[in-house]
């Protein structure tokens, strides 16, 4: 194959490359190469072995475990085509050319580094098979072969009725029912023994009469909200509600810390809290994907380095609003420093507050710039808990009890 000076405009139109730096991308260009395939040409993974292979123009067929796809690029028209876009899950993977083919050929050390580079300017140390976990599960997201978890409608709509002075029980009902899930769940949590009254309750219109309108709202929101938290196995199951435990604990310190300081919207930094951690809902879904036999602290790994990042496409997605972007993406960083508080900053301090209470290993507070942000000063010496939080325990555990039914 011989070298082009079109590789490096053709990097810029992969979804795996083109975030990257142009600087980076440059030095990755000089280590590709461009040619042509002739029709009928049959390539198989091991024909490629440590590159990846894109079609740049032309047409092909691609038959993955006897499923056959074809697959059109138009160079300038279309985006270049990953030909091997699940590698190595079927040995007997192949790509049989129909025309002539312009294909881009990347060694995979090379697009590693370049990864990885790009993620140390992010101040994220990866190792290289965690560049690439990350740069297969991006691609994954981008290209719409992953799906994110469903944006929770319900929860919204009903946190919108609830903050609505002119909303009342009848508007509330309706949206409930229109979800028979979260309908029948209400009902079930309200008949429990937890909640449950003289009378059995049979309809939603009763059971948000029984909780009230603040009650439904947390109840509601977290039904909807732990239909995103599945997961299939046993080992990703138990790391899926360690995180939805996480999320749980960190939103009601989060409700809290913004109804007691008198800052922000305390039902939205309820939702930021069980939000923050949503980043981890995909890589536990691709590990499920690629990973037969997963490992706990693998995934724990993972989802400590990469949910961050991960959160931030899904809040993306669902399309929250920048508020709640910034949640993902700075709420699992000590360092965050906001100039005035923001949910980022409250959920911060919520996380640091859950694991102070659980006796999990957590920074000292002075090194916490949200601690300030929040006016919580002086900082909680080592071994104390947050003064303000004193006092609060009966409420914390009511909320709680609102995701545990």
């Amino acid at each position: 194959m011989q070298q082009t000076s079109e590789v490096l405009s053709l990097l810029t139109e992969i979804d795996l490359i083109r975030d990257l730096s142009e600087s980076t991308r440059e030095v990755l260009s000089k280590q590709c190469t461009m040619g042509e395939l002739a029709p009928k040409k049959r390539i198989r993974l091991t024909d490629i072995e440590g590159c990846r292979l894109f079609l740049v123009d032309g047409h092909a067929v691609r038959l993955t475990n006897g499923v056959t796809e074809r697959l059109e690029s138009y160079q300038g028209l279309s985006d270049p085509i990953n030909l091997f876009a699940n590698e190595g899950e079927f040995a007997n993977d192949c790509v049989i050319t129909e025309t002539p083919c312009i294909v881009l050929k990347i060694p995979l050390t090379a697009l590693e580094s370049a990864l990885n580079t790009s993620l140390e300017v992010s101040d994220i140390e990866l190792d290289p098979s965690e560049g690439m976990f990350l740069a297969e599960l991006y691609e994954l997201i981008t290209s719409n072969r992953l799906e994110l978890p469903a944006r929770p409608e319900i929860a919204l709509k009903i946190q919108e009725l609830t903050n609505d002075p002119d909303a009342g029980v009848q508007e509330l009902t309706e949206v409930i029912q229109r979800d028979g899930t979260i309908a029948g769940a209400l009902l079930h949590a309200t008949n429990s023994p937890l909640f449950r009254g003289t009378k059995e309750i049979q309809s939603v219109r009763d059971a948000v009469l029984r909780f009230g309108f603040r009650n439904t709202r947390m109840l509601t929101t977290n039904l909807a909200l732990r239909q995103s938290f599945k997961a299939k196995h046993n080992v990703t199951r138990e790391a899926m509600a360690a995180v939805w435990s996480d999320s749980v604990l960190c939103s009601a310190y989060s409700y809290l810390l913004s109804d007691i300081l008198g800052i922000l919207n305390h039902d939205r930094a309820l939702l930021a809290g069980l939000v923050a951690g949503i980043g981890a809902v995909p890589i536990i879904q691709f590990i499920e994907m690629r990973d037969a036999n997963p490992r706990l602290a693998r995934i724990e790994s993972l989802i400590g380095k990469l949910r961050s990042i991960t959160g931030v496409l899904v809040i993306n997605y669902w399309g929250l609003g920048e508020d709640l972007v910034e949640v993902a993406e700075h709420s699992s960083h000590w360092e965050h420093r906001a100039e005035k508080p923001d949910y980022a900053s409250i959920t911060t301090v919520a996380r640091w507050a859950a694991l102070q209470s659980e006796g999990r290993p957590h920074p000292p507070a002075t090194e916490v710039p949200a601690f300030a942000t929040l006016g919580l000063l002086p900082p909680p010496q080592p071994g104390e808990s947050i003064a303000q939080l004193i006092g609060s325990e009966k409420a914390l555990e009511t909320i709680k009890s609102m995701f545990t039914v």
